[in-house]
C-alpha cells in the first residue's frame, strides 16, 4: 500500500503484461531538473500484470553516487512505488544523462529508459529570422542621434571670382599683419646681410690693429711714435672686442 505520499513519480514500469519477463516504460526518457548542491526525492512506479516477481533497480555509470534506491530489490505484488533521491554535489557537473536499469526473471532481462539530471543553462533568445526588417528598425532606434550640419546656400561666382578671392585674402592677411613666406625670407636673408655687414668691418679693424701693433716694434727708434695711456686703452679695448665678435661668428658657423 503506497497511502499517502506527495513524492513526485517520474516513470511507471510495466512488467509481465506482453509476456513472461517482459518490460516496457510509459515514458520514452525522463528529466529530473536540479541544481549543483540540490537535492530531489521522485518515485518509480512498478506494475505487475502477472504472478509477483522479484526485480532489481540499478543506475549507469554517469549517475552512479547521484541517484539512490532506498529499495533496489523490492518483492512486487501488483503495485509497487520505489522511493528514490536524486542529487547533485556542490561541485558536481550542472548536467549528467545516463540510464536507469530494470532487471527481471533474476538477471534473465534487464532494460533502461534515459535520464537527464540537471538543468540546461538558457540560451539567449535570438530574434526570429522570419522578421529581420523588425529587427534591423529596432537596432536603428538604438543610435544615437546626430545632427547634421545645416550647409550654407552658395552663393552665383561671378567670373574671375577665385582671383578676386585670392587678392582679398592677400590683402586682408597683410592689413592685419600676419607673418608669410615670403616676409620671413626676406627676413633671413636681411638679416644674413647685415651679419656679414658687420663682420667685414670687424676683420678690416682687427687687422689694422694687429698691423699697428707689429708696426710699432718693427719701426726704428727714430721713426717711432709715442702712444698715450688712453690710446693704449682704447686700442685694447678695440683689439678684445674685434676677436670675441670674430671667434664667436666662427663658432656659430661650426
Amino acid at each position: 500500500m503506497r497511502g499517502l505520499n506527495l513524492e513526485q513519480i517520474i516513470q511507471n514500469v510495466i512488467i509481465n503484461r506482453q509476456e513472461l519477463n517482459s518490460i516496457e516504460f510509459e515514458k520514452e526518457s525522463v528529466e529530473i531538473p536540479l541544481y549543483p548542491g540540490g537535492e530531489q526525492t521522485f518515485e518509480i512506479l512498478i506494475t505487475n500484470y502477472r504472478s509477483p516477481a522479484h526485480i532489481h533497480l540499478s543506475v549507469s555509470d554517469e549517475l552512479k553516487g547521484q541517484i539512490t534506491f532506498l529499495r533496489d530489490n523490492p518483492y512486487v505484488l501488483q503495485r509497487e512505488y520505489i522511493s528514490a533521491v536524486a542529487r547533485i554535489p556542490q561541485e558536481g557537473r550542472a548536467l549528467t544523462k545516463g540510464q536507469i536499469f530494470i532487471t527481471v526473471g533474476y538477471g534473465s532481462k534487464k532494460k533502461g529508459f534515459p535520464v537527464q539530471l540537471g538543468k540546461v543553462e538558457e540560451k539567449q533568445q535570438e530574434p526570429p529570422k522570419d522578421e529581420p526588417g523588425k529587427w534591423e528598425e529596432d537596432t536603428e532606434d538604438l543610435r544615437p542621434f546626430v545632427a547634421e550640419p545645416v550647409k550654407k546656400a552658395s552663393r552665383p561666382q561671378m567670373p574671375g571670382g577665385s582671383r578676386l578671392r585670392g587678392i582679398s585674402s592677400s590683402a586682408f592677411k597683410n592689413y592685419r599683419g600676419g607673418p608669410s613666406v615670403s616676409s620671413g625670407k626676406r627676413t633671413r636673408k636681411s638679416t644674413g646681410q647685415n651679419e656679414r655687414s658687420f663682420l667685414r668691418p670687424a676683420l678690416g679693424g682687427f687687422l689694422l690693429l694687429v698691423s699697428s701693433f707689429f708696426l710699432y716694434f718693427m719701426l726704428p727708434d727714430d721713426l717711432q711714435f709715442n702712444v698715450s695711456f688712453a690710446q693704449s686703452l682704447l686700442f685694447s679695448i678695440l683689439f678684445v672686442t674685434f676677436t670675441t665678435y670674430i671667434l664667436l661668428k666662427f663658432l656659430d658657423e661650426i
